[in-house]
């Protein structure tokens, strides 16, 4: 299937607003309806250091330290460290690089970030289940890396990384549970996360188009399959989950405004953000994002 990659050449042009923080009075303009081409201009600080977790070369995830150095106020505000999983369509063509500038505005922000990279369909050889299993399993791996210190995890994922945090999200606690870390509790945020994946299937843009190669068929054609892989089927209300977020913006034309549902989740919708807004540190959803976390 040929997809164009014109899935990312969003044509929206970002405007300034001023955006609000918790007090209600942050002076600081920043940018709505972010068009992909400027998350892609970005400065990038690279990995601090890059983690295998199992023996294929997509298995790995990068980490980058709290820089409390850039803002002495952090200091005394251990902020929980943030488990990261990009998006793009569980498409090959769409790897981690694209989300680098998201980890460095969170690791700016006084969080330790751990980013996840995994197969996803096409080159790469993922697809459903092998992508979601990789997403676990560095889920683990980063989990069994830190301090027993450490209480709070953040897990977030942004468009089709949203839907694999979410999944992740309802099978926590048993990896938890083998990992003799049922003290920790996991405050999950999907980023204009598809949340229904066989309703998903069935639109029409490019990205929807893509979920059939990763489900390897159409919703009818892999009946059970799509259950499997639909976190709409999800309790997700484990006793490991403080809380589960849907951060959606309204002019979001990749992940429609219907995907941002759960009977046990809590969703805030964001003005005038599009599908990128949640992963360029200058935009007014960053910041909303950034409120959510712990």
């Amino acid at each position: 299937m040929i997809l164009s990659i014109s899935l990312f050449a969003v044509n929206a042009i970002a405007i300034a607003v001023e955006a609000k923080d918790k007090s209600g009075s942050d002076p600081n303009i920043k940018l709505v309806n972010v068009p992909y081409s400027a998350v892609a201009k970005l400065p990038q600080v690279p990995a601090e250091k890059t983690v295998k977790y199992g023996i294929d070369p997509q298995q790995y995830f990068y980490y980058w330290p709290a820089q409390v150095d850039d803002n002495p106020a952090l200091e005394d505000d251990k902020r929980a460290p943030v488990i990261m999983i990009h998006g793009g369509c569980w498409l090959s063509a769409f790897d981690i690089t694209h989300s680098i500038a998201q980890a460095n505005g969170l690791a700016h922000a006084g969080h330790a970030v751990y980013s996840i990279e995994y197969r996803r369909s096409g080159e790469t050889g993922g697809g459903w289940p092998i992508t979601f299993n990789d997403v676990m399993l560095g889920i683990t791996s980063i989990i069994e890396s830190l301090p027993e210190s450490t209480t709070t995890v953040n897990l977030i994922g942004h468009s089709a990384g949203g839907h694999l945090a979410l999944l992740a999200a309802g099978d926590i606690q048993r990896h938890l549970a083998l990992l003799g870390r049922s003290d920790l509790t996991l405050n999950i945020v999907g980023l204009a996360a598809i949340v229904d994946i066989k309703q998903y299937a069935l639109g029409q843009n490019s990205c929807q188009a893509a979920t059939t190669d990763f489900m390897a068929g159409m919703p009818d054609e892999k009946v059970g399959d799509y259950y499997l892989a639909n976190p709409n089927n999800l309790a997700l209300t484990d006793q490991a989950l403080t809380q589960v977020t849907l951060l959606q913006g309204d002019v979001d034309t990749i992940v429609p405004i219907s995907q941002a549902r759960h009977p046990n989740a809590h969703t805030i919708i964001e003005p005038g953000a599009g599908h990128f807004d949640w992963i360029h540190p200058q935009s007014s959803a960053f910041q909303t994002l950034l409120g959510v976390l712990q």
